[in-house]
């Protein structure tokens, strides 16, 4: 067996080489059956992208040699300080030796391999604050710890590298380099002789030319050769739509695809997320509703606890959304006219420690599938980079049975109002306009108090219905 050590330096080389498939890409995760090899690719795809953008390596593997080896300082601090106890991300990631904009994020003074780190959601708001500013998070990980999945689904593509094959999560876009092409046919017996026969012939006529007459064919074959590639040049998008989908995904990665995440929110510091983190989780279950409403309701707060509404729709709720981008301003969260015409976009503000963040969330759907579906549409479109799946079931209910083509209008008149709304069809086939969405029920005091200003009584309810 070769040992690690090895490794090290063939998989560096291969990263490097390998780095340019990650240029149209801000978050990924970097996973083998091998640590050291994943570790040592992610080293060399750090390198080579941090020629031209911020680069941070997470190690999400526990004091990997590769990583621990390049750190500047003797600092303990690392991933598990910052997601546990809320030391910053700016004191943790230090400069890699011999680079200026690959960071290091190691590992810390707790253990990272288990369920707690791997499915935290900070994941997902960290790769969103990466994807604003245009720099690259490589997260290496290993693939057998459970909450795999979760962070895959948070980080928002994988990279599977090595050797040997392990299973991946399902729906999540994977980055790997083309399939090399198949090797040429066996020569048929009986038919090698004569080519090479011809190929010496041919050498020796060339050979004989004179030094003139060679030097014409070399000037020939260069205009053709710069012929075609103007030619091949000019036509490249036709021929791209031509080509296999596994083809056009490969070189579409060639040229960073254009991303409105850029447009929505201006760039960031990468310490994106408050140093208070939530504790609560994102949730599929009524119950888990239920558990942080009764919660809600002892907590110590300023504003007066919401009642819901509409409890006996707890099971129908549109619970599922695609979290989009979060800012630390209205305006700056304030989705452009391309993003707004998506189904169900939803400005909410949400408090994060003592700060108000506004987060913006796509779709409703009861059933995480369908969820899932429209974020990998949104993939495919690049209307979105990295992008997951949240559970946020309650909403400020405006308006109830609006007919379809009312819709419109009410939208525009809330809108002059400072309201962003969105409706939800319902079985009969009216619509509900709603406002926001939320998690529980206490996330939702701070559109509470904005909407009383507006002169709006806000109705808390779970929301239901799916996307015009």
């Amino acid at each position: 067996m070769t040992a690690p050590g090895s490794l090290l330096a063939p998989w560096e080389v291969e990263g490097r080489r390998q780095a340019p498939l990650l240029d149209g890409v801000c978050a990924v995760v970097i996973a083998a059956t091998d640590p050291s090899i994943a570790v040592s690719m992610a080293v060399g795809i750090a390198r080579a992208q941090g020629q031209r953008r911020r680069v941070a390596i997470a190690d999400l593997i526990g004091e990997a040699p590769a990583i621990e080896s390049q750190l500047i300082g003797d600092d303990p601090h690392g991933i598990a300080d910052s997601f546990l106890y809320g030391v910053s991300l700016n004191r943790i990631a230090r400069p890699m030796q011999g680079t200026d904009h690959v960071f290091l994020m190691p590992s810390g003074t707790e253990a990272v391999d288990h369920r707690e780190m791997y499915a935290h959601e900070r994941w997902r708001r960290l790769a969103a604050g990466f994807h604003q500013v245009g720099a690259l998070l490589v997260v290496v990980a290993r693939p057998q710890v459970d909450g795999f999945a979760e962070l895959c689904g948070h980080i928002g593509a994988l990279m599977p590298v090595g050797d040997t094959v392990f299973p991946t999560p399902a729906g999540i876009p994977l980055i790997a380099p083309p399939a090399p092409p198949p090797p040429p046919p066996p020569p048929v017996e009986g038919e090698a002789t004569p080519p090479k026969r011809e190929s010496k012939a041919r050498a020796r006529e060339v050979a004989q030319q004179p030094v003139e007459s060679r030097s014409r064919l070399r000037w020939v074959l260069l205009i053709v050769v710069a012929a075609v590639a103007v030619a091949v040049g000019a036509l490249w998008p036709q021929i791209v739509e031509r080509l296999p989908a596994s083809l056009t995904a490969f070189f579409a990665t060639a040229v960073p695809p254009v991303d409105s995440t850029a447009v929505v929110v201006p760039p960031t510091p990468m310490d994106t997320v408050p140093q208070a983190d939530r504790s609560a989780s994102d949730s599929a279950a009524v119950e888990s509703d239920s558990a942080r409403s009764d919660s809600a309701a002892t907590e110590g707060s300023a504003a007066t606890t919401l009642s819901v509404g509409n409890p006996a729709d707890s099971a129908n709720a549109s619970r599922f959304a695609v979290y989009f981008a979060t800012a630390n301003t209205r305006a700056g969260a304030m989705p452009d006219p391309k993003v707004r015409a998506l189904e169900a976009v939803a400005l909410s503000p949400v408090m994060e420690g003592n700060e108000q963040w506004y987060r913006v969330t796509v779709g409703a759907a009861s059933a995480r599938t369908d969820a899932e579906q429209l974020l990998a549409r949104l993939r495919a479109d690049k209307v979105i980079g990295s992008g997951s799946i949240v559970s946020v079931p309650f909403a400020f209910r405006i308006e109830s049975k609006v007919t379809e083509s009312l819709v419109p209008t009410r939208l525009a008149v809330l809108a002059t109002r400072g309201i962003m709304a969105y409706a939800l069809r319902q079985a009969d086939g009216s619509a509900t306009i709603y406002t926001g969405a939320f998690e529980s029920p206490t996330q939702a005091t701070a559109l509470a108090d904005s909407l009383r200003v507006a002169g709006v009584a806000p109705v808390l309810v779970y929301r239901t219905g799916r996307g015009f």
